[in-house]
């Protein structure tokens, strides 16, 4: 009987904690979506949706609800319910939770975790002769960093022979973005103050300041990581929001 009732309560404290953001705070409570904020839900989406990002490429950098229906993180029927609460007299108990329902649902879809395709690239070869070049240079920047603290002697002079090439094969665009995503997993990837030289900006501060928390977690790591790699080069990829996930 004890046991029962014990897993009864477990199973009950673990819906409850469905409806929690990261934080374990209710979206609803957190940003006061009162039936006000449910009638200009674009306005109510695009604030949660800011305010819950870790990255603004989460929301592509872009107005976040051009961002939802570009990459169809709301489908038509929950458009269309959203907007027929423009015009309602009268919000329901049940508009209440299906509205919270389409919320909580559109934020749990925003985490990525990033890793690139070799359609990322944009001059691979230019990209390894970029860091090379950038490499010898004697302020602390990227290149120099990777080299030096990330890459293993091998791995750098794998891409030292990728910048002597004006092409580079399909094989060998598939090693330079195997190399890439490897760097991005170590913990030593990202240094500030080789990233400052590059930009100083909010966005190297945003990565930067995810970087001093103590304990990260692992979606935290590729963030950092995987945002430094673009800022460091991104001449040379596509936008963050196109990579792989």
């Amino acid at each position: 009987m004890k046991k029962t009732i014990v897993l009864v309560t477990m199973l009950a404290a673990l819906t409850a904690c469905s409806s929690l953001n990261k934080n374990n705070v209710n979206l609803q409570e957190k940003y006061k979506v009162d039936t006000v904020a449910m009638k200009n839900w674009e306005e109510t989406f695009s604030t949660v949706i800011i305010g819950e990002s870790e990255l603004e490429d989460w929301y592509g950098a872009d107005q976040p609800i051009s961002y939802l229906a570009r990459n169809q993180k709301l489908d038509q029927k929950q458009v269309k319910f959203l907007d027929s609460l423009k015009t309602k007299g009268e919000i329901t108990e049940a508009d209440q939770e299906q509205f919270n329902s389409i919320l909580e649902k559109t934020v749990k879809k925003l985490p990525r975790e990033y890793y690139l395709k070799d359609e990322n690239f944009k001059d691979p070869a230019g990209l390894a002769k970029y860091m090379v070049t950038q490499s010898y240079v004697r302020m602390a920047n990227p290149s120099n960093h990777i080299a030096n603290e990330v890459a293993t002697k091998e791995e750098w002079a794998e891409i030292v022979e990728f910048s002597k090439k004006s092409d580079l094969s399909e094989k060998e665009i598939k090693r330079f973005r195997k190399l890439l995503n490897k760097f991005i997993k170590r913990g030593e990837f990202f240094d500030s103050k080789s990233w400052y030289f590059v930009e100083v900006s909010p966005r190297v501060v945003q990565v930067n300041d995810i970087y001093k928390k103590k304990e990260k977690t692992k979606l935290e790591k590729n963030n950092i990581n995987a945002k430094a790699l673009y800022l460091a080069y991104s001449e040379y990829f596509s936008k963050l929001e196109k990579w792989d996930d």
